[in-house]
């Protein structure tokens, strides 16, 4: 499947299967135990509503075990199978320029983070 196909895709119908855990990478540092168990439950809440809820079973321990973890739900079942990095403006899919240079522009600055921290994709600011 190309990157244009993979980026069409969106959220697939079914789960892809769960990436193992890789050792050998610089992982994000966890975050500090700040959230109480309600900001834990909206979190859940938020990460959830992106998902068919037929997928939520396989989902919540998933995501929680992350957010107990790492601090962070990380969605590493998701984590794109491509290199991340600003690609020609060609290769995104879009009706527009300014569409398809949005997600470029996303993924230069991805590149940054993703070199720091290849599987977790964190925004800083």
């Amino acid at each position: 499947m190309t990157f244009k196909e993979q980026i069409l895709q969106g959220i697939p119908e079914v789960l892809p299967p769960v990436q193992e855990y890789d050792t050998t990478i610089n992982h994000a540092p966890k975050r500090k135990e700040i959230l109480t168990d309600e900001e834990k439950k909206l979190a859940l809440r938020n990460a959830l509503r992106y998902f068919e809820p037929k997928h939520h079973a396989t989902l919540i321990p998933e995501f929680k075990e992350e957010l107990e973890k790492y601090g962070r739900i990380y969605m590493y079942r998701f984590r794109p199978t491509y290199k991340m990095y600003a690609r020609d403006i060609a290769d995104y899919p879009g009706k527009s320029t300014q569409a398809k240079a949005i997600q470029m522009m996303i993924q230069n600055n991805l590149d940054y983070a993703v070199a720091q921290h290849p599987h977790e994709l964190i925004t800083y600011g």
